[in-house]
């Protein structure tokens, strides 16, 4: 008898357990000028084993494990991009639900732990089938992956697709982009990068053996909007500006796909993924 870990994809519609604290909503859109989307997202409800699709508001509890959240921007030519996006995502289902599995042994889980190593596997998978396969060569990946609870989220960053937390109207950057112009700038903070190469990636899933997964641990507050983009959102539409969207009183779909709009408005020159959860506010 298979004994592996089931999973399930939610149907096209709202899904609703108990009296959820969260609902998040994802959207990715090919864009304006490219041929292919390279992207990829997952919203995994750890506690229900679920992956819920695109444009579908989720309300779900956020007990420990809680909900994993994640961008991946592809690059490499000939679609070799949209591989490597898709395996980080894939690999990184299949190692929390190996997790899941294990936890149900009364073995015990550092979660925060297995984030990173689940983002060191999928390294590890999109390297050898570079390496194995000479049409795609080269191919990589960025990846921002949020592990939330009612009370923190767990980022883990490689690349430049960021994490964002609204707050009270303050949206504040959770990643840092692993860029040439940023890690100079680090080393000489008066450095001002040469525009060419300033935006080029230092280190993205797949490209080397040895990866640096950036973790940071951020407290959550009711009312708290998470967003996790592609450079395609951000790159196009003010900070401003999503700010403005992300907190206002639409539903939460309604946001995302105005944040959507606003990109492809800009000219929309890349492929534009959004995932934004919102925590919602305790009774008084």
């Amino acid at each position: 008898m298979d004994s592996s870990p089931e999973l399930s994809e939610a149907p096209v519609q709202t899904v609703v357990v108990g009296e959820p604290p969260a609902s998040v909503v994802a959207c990715t859109d090919i864009g304006r000028k490219r041929q292919n989307n390279e992207d990829n997202f997952l919203i995994f409800d750890l506690g229900g084993r679920t992956l819920h699709p695109e444009q579908v508001q989720v309300d779900c509890q956020l007990d420990p494990p809680g909900l994993l959240l994640a961008v991946a921007d592809g690059m490499g030519g000939h679609q070799s991009g949209q591989v490597a996006s898709q395996i980080c995502i894939e690999t990184l289902t299949a190692e929390f639900l190996r997790n899941l599995s294990l936890s149900e042994t009364d073995h015990p889980i550092d979660w925060e732990q297995e984030l990173t190593k689940a983002v060191e596997t999928a390294n590890q998978q999109v390297s050898t089938v570079a390496r194995d396969n000479p049409e795609h060569h080269g191919m990589g990946t960025t990846l921002t992956a949020a592990l939330v609870t009612t009370a923190k989220v767990v980022v883990a960053h490689v690349g430049d697709s960021r994490a964002y937390l609204l707050r009270n109207g303050e949206l504040q950057q959770l990643t840092r982009d692993q860029t040439i112009g940023n890690s100079l700038q680090q080393m000489h903070q008066d450095f001002k990068a040469d525009s060419r190469f300033a935006d080029m990636l230092v280190q993205a899933v797949g490209t080397a053996e040895r990866l640096d997964v950036e973790l940071t641990t951020t407290p959550l507050e009711g009312g708290d909007c998470l967003l996790i983009c592609c450079d395609g959102l951000y790159k196009v539409v003010e900070r401003a500006a999503i700010a403005e969207v992300v907190g206002s009183a639409e539903p939460l779909g309604d946001r995302v796909r105005e944040l959507i709009a606003r990109a492809n408005s800009a000219g929309g020159p890349d492929n534009i993924t959004v995932v934004l959860a919102e925590l919602r506010k305790k009774p008084i």
